[in-house]
């Protein structure tokens, strides 16, 4: 079961990772400008805006519809617990990519009070946490409101941190992040 939940969680991992790729080209573009403003300076920093905290779920919708689509195109693996088409893509999509990144604001919060600078990974502690706030959200989430197994979850207690970390160094060498 163990391999089954990780290769799993790393399918659904994948509409995470195109939905973050998608939404650093949707920042670029005139509509999003518009939102390119902190949420809260003082609080939580220069690099959480809104055009953040709108992005992701738009986007991470539209790459779940889409991993739907490819899932009735031919049966992901049978041995999953979860797949895509188990759920409403919009719902699913939004309320993911918003939790995803609402899940940063507290971590973002406490970094200002310690004086540690926006974007900055002042040790392997803040780099760790800052990896495993969005993902524990996200997690509770699923397993809270979408019902998702509870074998599954105590999967991604350790995976999902290490999943969005191999992601954010992707997205650092291709130049999205």
């Amino acid at each position: 079961m163990l391999t089954w939940d990780l290769l799993n969680l790393m399918w659904i991992a994948c509409g995470l990772f195109v939905a973050g790729v998608l939404e650093a080209f949707l920042w670029k573009t005139p509509p999003f400008q518009l939102f390119n403003f902190p949420v809260q300076k003082e609080w939580f920093g220069e690099n959480k805006k809104w055009r953040g905290l709108i992005s992701l779920p738009l986007t991470f919708m539209v790459s779940v519809i889409a991993f739907q689509f490819l899932e009735s195109l031919g049966e992901i693996n049978p041995n999953f617990a979860i797949h895509f088409q188990d759920f409403n893509g919009v719902e699913f999509g939004l309320l993911t990519g918003l939790v995803f990144n609402l899940s940063e604001l507290p971590n973002s919060y406490i970094k200002r009070r310690l004086n540690i600078a926006p974007g900055e990974e002042a040790n392997m502690i803040t780099y760790l946490f800052d990896h495993i706030d969005s993902t524990y959200g996200v997690l509770i989430l699923w397993y809270c409101y979408f019902h998702f197994p509870l074998h599954f979850i105590s999967v991604g207690l350790i995976a999902t941190p290490l999943l969005f970390m191999g992601a954010t160094w992707l997205r650092k060498r291709l130049g999205l992040k």
